[in-house]
This record gives structure tokens, sequence and C-alpha cells, in this order.
């Protein structure tokens, strides 16, 4: 009899642990685009040159100044940046004493210190960082990809008291337990209701180890000119946990000059 109700209560919960895995598993196989949302995409995609403009982009390499904000003072340099899909991104910048180079590419990254030194970033601080100055090399792959859910979250009052339209994408994986990896990859955009220029992006960074814990990151854009029939934010600022960390101003951009993987390792 023992045996019996044992093997009962077994059965059963592996019955109810296959049952939750299926909803678990289900949840992360929903893939979700709001019409409202693909709607503002559209247009901000059209705002910025058009999808005819913009997919033909394949890189994208720009020059000019950075300050970084440390510990209460403003450090100045020259920088380069680079971009490429929408996995890879480096920043060089040529410090008074040494190049201080970051860089992603598709899905792990690394810090180069002025002093050699290197750290290296995990999925987990290295996935919402490709096309990180220039998000539109990103968002024109949205709409063709058949893995990324979007929703619109509604018209919201910015910092600034302005209204942005706020969506908010991220991808499904199959499997995905828990749902980790989708929340990995969410990413915020706010879109400015009458221009429908990106105005801000939010996606979260994480203590080492700790990917369940969640910091603001945030990029703020403006400054915008036309390069090549496209409209490019030549100003980026970042936040880090609401504090400011970087603000880079772009003095010229190039689109599609041959980069290739090399240009984003150490």
């Amino acid at each position: 009899m023992l045996c019996r109700r044992s093997l009962l209560l077994l059965l059963v919960s592996c019955a109810i642990s296959a049952h939750l895995a299926a909803q678990q598993t289900t949840t992360s196989q929903t893939v979700q685009k709001d019409p409202q949302a693909v709607s503002v995409l559209t247009q901000a995609l059209n705002a910025a040159g058009g999808p005819a403009a913009l997919s033909p982009i394949q890189d994208f390499k720009g020059t000019g100044t950075i300050t970084y904000y440390w510990g209460g003072e403003e450090v100045n340099a020259s920088v380069t940046v680079k971009g490429r899909g929408t996995g890879q991104f480096r920043l060089d910048a040529n410090l008074p004493d040494g190049v201080r180079s970051w860089a992603v590419n598709n899905g792990t990254g690394f810090l180069k210190n002025t002093d050699g030194t290197v750290k290296v970033a995990g999925y987990d601080n290295s996935v919402n960082f490709g096309s990180l100055t220039f998000p539109y090399a990103y968002m024109v792959t949205l709409l063709q990809d058949s893995s990324m859910s979007i929703s619109y979250v509604g018209l919201e009052t910015a910092k600034n008291g302005n209204k942005v339209q706020h969506i908010q994408i991220h991808k499904v994986f199959t499997p995905d337990p828990g749902g980790m990896f989708g929340k990995l990859t969410t990413r915020d955009f706010f879109i400015d209701p009458a221009t429908f220029q990106v105005v801000s992006t939010l996606d979260m960074v994480h203590p080492k180890n700790a990917s369940n814990v969640n910091i603001p990151h945030e990029m703020q854009f403006s400054n915008y000119q036309r390069v090549n029939g496209v409209f490019v934010p030549f100003t980026v600022t970042e936040f880090t946990a609401g504090q400011r960390t970087f603000t880079l101003q772009l003095s010229e951009i190039s689109f599609n000059d041959g980069l290739q993987d090399v240009d984003f390792q150490e």
C-alpha cells in the first residue's frame, strides 16, 4: 500500500511539474506584435529616412569627442565609435593616459582600460549594446524578426516634461524557463510623437554574477542631422542608475566602411 501511495504521489508530482513547465514554455513562446506599437515604429523608421535608406546600412563609423563624468570630474577625449549589424559595437576613447576601449561582439564584451587590464562582460551585460549610439540599425530589424515581441506601453511624460510614445520589445526564446533570456533582451524605446525621432532607449545592466538584479541603463539621443538620406543623432548621453556617465558628440559619421569581426575584438 505504501509503495502504491508513493507511486501515486510521484505521478501526481510529475504531472503538476509537466503542467507548470508547459505553461512556462507556452508563455515564453508567445510572440506579440501590437498594431499600435508597430505603427509607431514604422513611422519612426520613415522619419529617419525610411527602410529603403536604412536597410542597406551594414555598419557605421563615427568620430568626435566624449566627456566622461567620473567622481564629479569631467574627462574629455577624442573618440571613435563603430557598429556592425545589431550585435556589434565598439568605442575607443583617447584619454590623456592612454586608450580606453570597450566593445560587444554578439553576446560577449570586454572593457580594456588605459593600463592594459581587461574586464570581460557576459551575455547579460552585452546583449543590448549592439548599435548603441545608432538605434535605427537595430530598429530596422524589429519588424522583420518573427521572434521579437513588440508592445505599446502608452503615451507618457518624459523627465523633461515632453510627451513620448513608449514601446517595449523583447526577444522570445524557446525554451526559456522562467523567461530569463527574454527579460535580458528587453529594451524600451521612447519616441517623440511629433517628430517620431527616438528620444531615448532603456534597458538593464547587472552586477557580476547577478543577472536577476536590474540597474537601469538609459541612452538619450538628440542633435539629429541628415547623413546620406538618414537622420542620425550626433549627441548621445548615457545614464546608468540615473547617473550621467558620458556624453558623446559626433563630428562625422559614415556608413558601410566594410567593418569585420576583428574590429570588435580585443
